[in-house]
């Protein structure tokens, strides 16, 4: 047997009954328990979502608000209307406005409530990092919707198909009027949402993407030349 390969045996063989002797942790990365890190990301994750809260309810209360008058306006100036072209335009505004008020009802803000939902959850630790992380997320991914092509295109069809109904049925100049304020409206709603999660979410990946807890000894197999070495940290 080469001489290598015996020292290679050799050496695995102290490893495994010296472990103490293997290599220390990496240098690079933090030195924490596991209870310490869980508690350091939840309290990052709180703090953020406290931070974006303000934000999150104006948004979430202002618009729920706005839809709700329209809808309501729209519905008595339809009733109240004393020729066609008027009811038809009103009675699609008072469609449109309905639908925007259900998507405000039916799809809430993320993050709205701050961590609360979090800190009012019982349970250990873990389970509420789960929690924060998972509203994290999904805050992070309502506030990155913008930026995709499909709320946009609904809002564009939802309004041409409006303007189509009062074009067919009522005045074409209510129809134009209609389909413009009712896109300049939905995207008004679409880009004044919070941007902020994203950059929380990325922050807090940035973070503590290296940091590892410790949980007991974690062995590793390295290469070495004529054979293999193991690795402990500690």
């Amino acid at each position: 047997m080469p001489l290598t390969s015996i020292l290679a045996t050799l050496l695995c063989g102290l490893l495994l009954c010296f472990p103490f002797v293997a290599q220390g942790a990496d240098k690079n990365s933090p030195s924490v328990t596991a209870d310490e890190e869980i508690d350091l990301r939840l309290g990052y994750i709180e703090e953020r979502l406290d931070a974006g809260k303000r934000h999150a309810r104006y948004w979430q209360n202002g618009w729920t608000g706005f839809y709700s008058a329209s809808a309501l306006a729209q519905t008595v100036f339809w009733l109240d209307a004393d020729n066609n072209d008027d009811r038809i335009n009103y009675l699609v505004g008072a469609v449109k406005a309905t639908g925007g008020l259900l998507d405000m009802l039916l799809r809430p803000l993320p993050g709205r409530y701050g961590a609360a939902e979090i800190k009012s959850l019982e349970g250990p630790s873990h389970v509420r990092l789960g929690k924060g992380e998972d509203l994290l997320q999904a805050a992070a991914r309502r506030a990155q919707e913008k930026t995709t092509w499909k709320p946009h295109l609904k809002v564009l069809g939802v309004n041409l198909i409006g303007g189509a109904v009062i074009l067919a049925f009522g005045d074409g100049g209510d129809a134009l009027v209609s389909t413009a304020m009712g896109v300049a409206v939905a995207e008004a709603n679409i880009w004044t949402q919070p941007t902020r999660p994203s950059s929380d979410l990325r922050d807090y990946q940035s973070r503590f993407q290296g940091m590892q807890a410790r949980r007991g000894h974690r062995w590793q197999l390295l290469p070495f030349p004529g054979g293999a070495m193991l690795r402990t940290s500690f």
